[in-house]
């Protein structure tokens, strides 16, 4: 894999982050989990969820909560990672956010950009995008435009009755962090900006939504420093 080439903010502040950490483990500093959170509360606010990070933090101690935070928790775990992107990996983590089961059976329009899939077609859409991400061609995508054409692929098939744009989030995370990437934390502040890129997105330019993900990306150092100054002071 080649390595990866961080814009000047970024490579800042990835060696503040090293520095911080002084050789510890992100983990068990409760950094990742920290990113997560973030995931968690920026893309439920743009499902319309209206959820604080101190929610999400009592979702995660909660086990048994049935919560929309305690469900998009559990569903960012439902699929290994590391794995490749697939179709079952689509279906778990819709699953997991405990909404209707199964593929979307009615029709929906869409007021910009190519209408959803026809029911019929949804399964054999999303059976192409899982074969064009496992070929050997995609490999040579940066983490974010990898996350970048899934999250537009999906929205753009709209494979269920709801929860697609939490599903497509997963997906782009899922790929970039497998990809050597830090996770994009995507906000409610956002929204508009993620309707006009996913507009070009249909439209095969793809690269607004990949300089989003990698500012996105870029959020998770902000947050990971934030939770280490926090602790330092």
């Amino acid at each position: 894999m080649a390595l990866l080439r961080l814009a000047p903010s970024a490579a800042a502040k990835e060696k503040r982050l090293i520095a911080l950490l002084g050789g510890r483990d992100p983990a068990g500093l409760g950094l990742i989990a920290a990113v997560r959170d973030a995931q968690v509360a920026g893309s439920l606010e743009l499902a319309g969820e209206a959820v604080t990070l101190d929610e999400v933090r009592a979702a995660r101690k909660a086990e048994a909560s049935s919560s929309a935070a305690a469900r998009l928790l559990r569903a960012a775990d439902a699929v290994e990672p590391g794995s490749r992107l697939t179709v079952d990996a689509l279906t778990a983590w819709h699953r997991a956010l405990g909404l209707e089961p199964g593929y979307r059976a009615s029709e929906r329009s869409r007021e910009q950009g190519p209408p959803p899939a026809p029911p019929e077609f949804i399964a054999s859409r999303l059976a192409i995008l899982q074969d064009w991400l496992s070929v050997e061609s995609s490999r040579e995508l940066k983490p974010a435009q990898a996350g970048a054409l899934a999250m537009a692929r999906i929205v753009e098939i709209l494979p269920f009755e709801r929860g697609n744009g939490r599903v497509a989030r997963l997906a782009a995370s899922h790929l970039m962090v497998r990809a050597g990437a830090r996770p994009p934390v995507l906000i409610g502040a956002d929204a508009p900006r993620i309707e006009a890129c996913l507009r070009a997105a249909f439209q095969l330019a793809t690269e607004p939504l990949t300089s989003l993900l990698e500012e996105a990306s870029e959020r998770a150092l902000d947050v990971m420093i934030g939770v280490l100054a926090e602790g330092g002071s």
